[in-house]
């Protein structure tokens, strides 16, 4: 298949580095690479005292739309965003701590090649494949393979991060997390009162809150499953409850995700195990995401590659060359990352439907995901931006003026 039947590149005059550009400016740093969203300019968000960004993790526009229809963030949703590319956590979380798109700050999924160490890490607990738990040399990878400049080191106002307390401390978090304050929550309740304590602090602000619970209940039983549809209901009911304790507040609450979820049918699972005459010809395992990875190839082998991968998995599958999504902006506006070209390998596999893709090292877990992400649907690519201006919020109404859906 060609290049052509892919769906246009991630906007990034319309998505989450745009988002951050417009929460930047608005505190007073105008430098991210990105314009602020339309929708949002700096100017409009600049005269609240505080700012928080709530990150739902998976609450994609297909979610709110399917399980929250009329309710207290749909009524909020002022917009559609793009996500990031690949439609994933790492990338995403690297966006919103960084301010700068993928291309810039090079987390490009959640395994990434590392060519500083010739290795392969699942980026967020960076860990090695195939074995559980950070590595023991975590915290140095974090100083010398972490190399984007945290967003809050760069803002002129205080900036609190609030995030469940068992990564809220990893080398990830605090390596990108720079100069901010961190605070720990075990349960959704608990990340509310950290929020409203953030909020009675003096001076201007910034406050980033990432909520997970979502996403891992629909990796586990699927975006529609009873339990994923339980935590959404939480979320809303525990929000409001919030908005009513902080109503008049001199404070704007954003609410948007990282990135939005499929269910993923195990009949739709392609196992390289299954293919070895591939694997062969892989210079290390894929890397990226289950629904959009990188093939790293041995020299001489990139066509053998691509026309055996085509042929038996081209229904499920397009096989395009990485440098033509580098090219056609994918990964957002250059300057790349100097690692970038080594971390995307010479092509990339992107996943149709609700097909999904794996290769397995020797050890490695048989395990399987009934919802997905990281790929280039609509249901993966699109999150809702909802917004509350807790000054004049009315939570019988549900929605201020300047929270009133706009579609």
């Amino acid at each position: 298949m060609t290049a052509s039947l892919l769906p246009p590149p991630p906007s990034f005059r319309h998505g989450l580095a745009n988002l951050m550009a417009s929460l930047a400016g608005a505190r007073g740093h105008a430098g991210l690479p990105c314009p602020p969203l339309p929708e949002l300019p700096p100017a409009d968000l600049a005269p609240a005292r505080h700012l928080v960004l709530l990150v739902a993790d998976g609450v994609g526009e297909a979610q709110l739309r399917a399980h929250l229809p009329g309710g207290l963030l749909d009524r909020a949703r002022i917009a559609t965003l793009e996500s990031v590319f690949p439609s994933t956590t790492a990338s995403a979380v690297g966006t919103f701590l960084t301010g700068l798109p993928p291309g810039q700050h090079g987390l490009t999924g959640w395994h990434v090649w590392f060519s500083a160490i010739a290795s392969q890490l699942a980026v967020l607990p960076l860990a090695r494949r195939g074995i559980r738990g950070p590595a023991p040399e975590a915290e140095d990878w974090a100083q010398r393979l972490l190399d984007a400049p945290p967003l809050a080191d760069r803002l002129p106002c205080p900036m609190e991060i609030v995030s469940p307390a068992w990564i809220v401390d990893s080398p990830f978090n605090r390596r990108l997390s720079g100069r901010a304050k961190r605070t720990g929550y075990r349960a959704l309740p608990e990340m509310f009162a950290a929020i409203e304590t953030a909020l009675r602090v003096p001076e201007p602000s910034y406050i980033y809150a990432y909520w997970p619970d979502f996403d891992s209940k629909a990796h586990d039983a699927g975006p529609d499953g009873p339990a994923a549809v339980a935590a959404l209901h939480e979320l809303e009911r525990e929000l409001a409850a919030f908005l009513g304790r902080v109503q008049g507040t001199d404070a704007t609450l954003l609410v948007t995700a990282d990135h939005g979820f499929i269910a993923a049918p195990a009949e739709r699972l392609i196992d390289l195990g299954d293919a070895p005459e591939l694997a062969a010809l892989l210079a290390c395992p894929l890397s990226g995401e289950r629904r959009a990875a990188y093939a790293h190839l041995k020299p001489g082998c990139r066509e053998a590659f691509r026309a055996v991968i085509e042929a038996r998995y081209g229904h499920a599958l397009w096989c395009v060359d990485s440098d033509n999504l580098l090219a056609d902006g994918w990964f957002g506006p250059p300057p790349y990352h100097p690692d970038l070209r080594n971390r995307i390998g010479d092509l990339t596999l992107l996943l149709r439907e609700d097909w999904t893709l794996r290769d397995r090292l020797p050890g490695e877990d048989d395990y399987r995901l009934a919802g997905m992400h990281g790929g280039v649907s609509t249901a993966e690519r699109e999150v809702p931006l909802c917004r509350f201006d807790l000054s004049r919020f009315d939570l019988g109404a549900g929605a201020s003026p300047r929270s009133a859906p706009g579609r």
